[in-house]
């Protein structure tokens, strides 16, 4: 009796063990609090973004930042949110000049003026560790610039620790764009 008891309790355990995620799914409203942040900490002006989210593909260089466990969770998030749009009244920035934020203007066209296009973050399971793809975007002959950047959560803001893939789009008409020379520095 004792040892069909202790295989009931074994399985028991076992089956309640495995369905408790030490990790939570993340939410719509954790990605889009961990979005913001990321735009205030890092005073980043999205006044207009395109209404779809990018992908990131998860790189050797992507992986290296984050844990197994990390990366199992990146893919968990990403299946989750495959269809995640960006919503209005979601996304703000900081408008410095009216010391005031002020709501994203979600573009559902993205053929126009300038804007951005964001990546779906990929987050580490901590909620310390975010890669995050901004490009601006001018829809004009100038091009636009971007990159991927690898934020950490550090004394409660998010710190730009590392950047992938940066790059600035000029156009090599001289007679439109006399003498521009663009420059990064990271």
């Amino acid at each position: 009796m004792k040892k069909k008891t202790f295989l009931i309790f074994s399985v028991l355990n076992t089956i309640f063990l495995s369905s408790c995620k030490s990790t939570p799914d993340l939410t719509e409203n954790e990605v889009y609090t961990i979005i913001n942040e990321i735009i205030v900490d890092d005073s980043l002006p999205i006044y207009q973004a395109c209404w779809k989210f990018k992908n990131i593909k998860l790189t050797q260089d992507y992986k290296k930042q984050f844990t197994e466990e990390d990366l199992e969770f990146i893919d968990e998030q990403n299946e989750i949110f495959k269809d995640l749009k960006i919503k209005p009244n979601k996304l703000k920035w900081y408008k410095k000049r009216q010391k005031a934020f002020e709501f994203t203007s979600v573009d559902t066209i993205c053929d126009q003026g300038i804007l951005y296009h964001i990546s779906f973050p990929l987050i580490s399971a901590d909620r310390k560790k975010v890669i995050i793809e901004f490009q601006e975007d001018c829809n004009c002959l100038l091009g636009g610039q971007g990159g991927k950047d690898l934020y950490e959560k550090k004394n409660g803001h998010w710190i730009r620790t590392k950047s992938f893939d940066q790059w600035i789009s000029q156009n090599k008409n001289s007679k439109l764009i006399p003498n521009l020379n663009l420059t990064y520095d990271n």
